[in-house]
């Protein structure tokens, strides 16, 4: 007998990459930043009175708000601030998804994405991408009746971005929430956050996991006009985003010298990387992001493996349209230095 809800007993919940526990490993498997926080991070949690930790945090984030203010210019009433950019997930669809809705987003793309549809019990549907993981061109048409869809740009784990003006044409003609997920924004050539401001229907979410170091501090933002921010804001939990969280991520998002000198590391080595690759016949798509989609010219999977012998860690995701590529982390340059050593023995 299980006391679960019927479609949480049949479903199968997110599966993380691996945090490998033996002490020697180079891990290019979650996309964290090699790079550590802001300085003025540690300082400001360093400096926090630890007095204050025996009170409630601030409800609504106000310090990473005011900071947000500041970098992007936006209104405060146009951000909303959670537990990493999974909770602003769950809040969207908890805010804009039933049980008698459809819940879209492309594929291969982010796999939380059906896990929590299927916790809200909604009905799926995924759009394919094209076999360059290009936008298909009937996007409206497959997406129409979607109450809430998922678009990740840049993708993941495809690494690619796509075209802005048919982001900013689905988000015009579709008739539901439009959430245009950018986790890996901050590593691309152009954004669409600007495109909130454009459209009713349109939530940007962004990540401090990636381009700002805190992926174990959790905090993530999601920008829309005020009317849909005030009603995800009745969703959220009471106190989602904790003292110590708040005061790193303000600090760290008003240190943007620290910011662009780790985003244009990692993007340096990048571009290092995946030509190395391709001398190593690798297939490498285009990176607008913190890691590197590519198919090695012998067996992913085994190449996967293989890796793993070594203590390297990357990620390889099953499946016809992936099982030919791995996908890696963009590491420090000893790191990746490391990978591209072991990739030549392997292939070799």
């Amino acid at each position: 007998m299980s006391y679960f809800r019927s479609n949480i007993d049949a479903m199968t919940g997110y599966t993380p990459g691996d945090q490998p526990k033996v002490s020697k490993v180079i891990k290019l498997n979650t996309n964290e930043n090699p790079y550590p926080p802001s300085p003025k991070a540690v300082k400001a949690l360093q400096e926090l009175n630890t007095n204050d930790l025996r009170k409630y945090p601030d409800p609504f984030s106000k310090p990473v708000i005011n900071a947000a203010v500041e970098v992007y210019g936006c209104q405060a009433d146009e951000v909303l601030v959670g537990n990493g950019s999974d909770d602003i997930l769950t809040i969207l669809i908890r805010s804009f998804a039933s049980e008698d809705d459809t819940i879209g987003w492309l594929q291969p793309s982010y796999s939380l994405y059906p896990v929590l549809c299927n916790i809200q019990n909604s009905e799926p549907r995924f759009v394919n991408l094209n076999s360059d993981f290009s936008l298909p061109d009937d996007l409206e048409a497959q997406a129409e009746g979607c109450s809430l869809f998922f678009l990740t740009c840049p993708n993941a784990p495809t690494a690619n971005s796509f075209d802005k003006e048919k982001i900013r044409q689905f988000c015009q003609s579709f008739r539901g929430i439009v959430v245009i997920d950018e986790a890996y924004g901050d590593f691309a050539d152009e954004n669409c956050l600007g495109l909130y401001t454009e459209f009713a229907n349109v939530v940007v979410t962004r990540s401090f996991s990636k381009s700002y170091s805190l992926a174990g501090a959790r905090v993530g933002m999601a920008f829309a006009n005020k009317e849909l921010i005030s009603g995800m804001i009745k969703v959220k939990d009471s106190y989602n985003v904790n003292t110590l969280s708040q005061t790193m991520a303000a600090a760290a998002l008003l240190d943007q010298e620290y910011f662009q000198e780790t985003v244009g590391k990692i993007k340096a080595t990048r571009t290092r990387i995946a030509s190395e690759l391709k001398e190593l016949d690798f297939e490498v798509l285009d990176s607008q992001t913190n890691f590197l989609f590519v198919a090695p010219p012998v067996d992913a999977a085994v190449f996967f493996e293989a890796l793993k012998q070594r203590h390297i860690f990357v990620r390889y995701f099953p499946g016809k349209e992936t099982g030919r590529f791995i996908r890696v982390s963009v590491g420090t340059d000893e790191e990746m230095n490391e990978f591209i050593i072991a990739a030549k023995e392997i292939i070799k």
